[in-house]
Parts: structure tokens; sequence; C-alpha cells
């Protein structure tokens, strides 16, 4: 695979879209075209540039980001690989750049989803809430808790405020994502936890059925920086620290229907899953 060691043309604004499936391998081009009319819709290239990162959450049956790497090019996207970031890869095509950064989704004891962003380690489901946030941000991942509908009732609820009232600010993050309504308010433990420090990254969060695919690149934040050509999760993860709040965030939830429709859907998906998102 071809590496890529000169530095990256930046603008000092990078799009990032900090909550990304690619499902299967059938869907990686498809979403890269969508991610780059959606960063292009943005506004924030110079000239006919398109830039931005995907930071993937990868749940345990799933291994694209792993094919990926080993692909020399899929159709028209050229994959350089980072030699110093076994997480990261370039994905470039004429004007447009996209960094992909592999991550994980673990579901943690009791079945509340946990992110680590920025590694390709494997962490095992089933462990701990205060386990798996340790491993999730062991090296330079950056650990997450994303919201979800229905995710954050009950017994999940007390654990996600027990968490927020724990963890350092720096140490744990929270995770919006543009599938909830966007006629709603942020979510209360959303709020809760950025007034405890705990800044809030935004992401699609795209759903493995329809075209939902489509809406990769839409709902994120806006990072200021220019990411080093050799470590540019380094960079992203550095900036995003040293900010100390929420990046600025863009896009717009999803509509009534558009919100009804997915969410029957994902309640027959996980049936036909045996339950399992």
């Amino acid at each position: 695979m071809t590496s890529h060691a000169t530095a990256a043309q930046g603008f000092g604004r990078l799009p990032v879209d900090a909550h990304v499936h690619f499902h299967d391998r059938s869907r990686v081009v498809d979403t890269l075209e969508a991610a780059t009319a959606n960063f292009s819709a943005l506004g924030l290239a110079a000239g006919d540039r398109v830039r931005g990162a995907l930071l993937l959450a990868q749940s345990f049956r799933e291994r694209v980001f792993e094919w990926l790497r080993d692909q020399p090019r899929v159709e028209r996207w050229q994959i350089a690989a980072v030699p110093a970031e076994p997480q990261s890869l370039w994905l470039r095509s004429d004007a447009t750049e996209i960094l992909v950064v592999c991550g994980r989704q673990v579901v943690a004891e009791p079945g509340l989803e946990v992110l680590a962003l920025g590694t390709h380690r494997r962490i095992e489901d089933g462990l701990g809430l205060a386990a798996t946030l340790e491993l999730a941000r062991s090296g330079e991942a950056l650990a997450v808790m994303p919201w979800g509908f229905g995710k954050w009732t009950g017994r999940r609820k007390r654990r996600v405020r027990e968490a927020i009232d724990a963890e350092k600010g720096a140490d744990l993050w929270m995770g919006d994502n543009g599938g909830r309504l966007s006629a709603l308010p942020k979510p209360r433990l959303l709020g809760e936890g950025e007034r405890r420090g705990h800044a809030i990254l935004p992401g699609t969060d795209p759903f493995p059925f329809w075209h939902d695919y489509r809406r990769v690149g839409s709902f994120g934040c806006v990072v200021p920086v220019q990411p080093d050509a050799d470590r540019p999760w380094h960079s992203i993860r550095a900036a995003l620290r040293q900010a100390g709040a929420s990046p600025q965030s863009y896009g717009r939830g999803s509509g009534l229907l558009a919100f009804g429709l997915k969410q029957a859907r994902m309640q027959f998906h996980k049936h036909l899953r045996g339950g399992q998102a």
C-alpha cells in the first residue's frame, strides 16, 4: 500500500463526523461520495478542494477498516496508509481528501454503548462500564458515551449520571447524533454532562439499512486544526482536548416522519439479529 509522507494541504477548519459506520464493504464508496457532498455543502473548502474526517465506530462484528487498509484503492479513491498511525487512512480522489480514523463501538454492562475513537485495538463487549471506559481512553483514543434514543433510561440512566459525576471532564466525552428529533431540545443528560465539563462530539451514526449512509458528513463538528499528514489523528485529538469545550457543531437532526420510520425499521432489524443493534 502507498504511504503518504508529504504535508497535507489544510485550511485550518476541518469538518469531522465523529460517529460513522461503513457497516459493510459494499457501502464504503457510496458513503465516501455522500460524505464528500455533505462536507462540500458546508462551504469550508478553499477553491474546489474538499476535506473532512470520518471517525469510525466499528462494532465487534465489523472489520471494514481492516479490509480497506489492505486495498491500494477502491474505485476512484486512492488509499494511503499513515505509518505512524495504524488507525488512520488518507483517502483521496481528485480534489477531495478524506481522513478515515478507526475506532470501536463497545457494549458495556449494563447495555450502554461506549465509543473508543481513534484506535484499531479490539475491545471486548460485556465488561463493566468503568473498565470499558478505561480501555476506551487508553493510548490516543477518546472515550465517548453516545446518546441513543431509548438507551439512557432506568438503570442505564443512573449509570450514565454516575459516570458523568465520577469522570474528569477531559477523560469522558458525550456523543450527540443526527438521528435524534430536530424539533426536541438537547437530551437532558447531554446538557448535564456538558455542564460537568464533558465536551460533546456529534456524528451521524447512520443505520445499516435504506440509504442512511447518505447522511454521513451532514452532522458533526468543525475542528480548528490543520492535520499533520504523518499524525493526523494526533492533531485532531490534541485540538479537541486543548479547546476545553464542545467544538462548534453543524447539521440538523431528523424530522418526525423520518425518525419514526427509522426507529420502526431499527426494531425490526434488531429482531432479525437476535435483539442486537
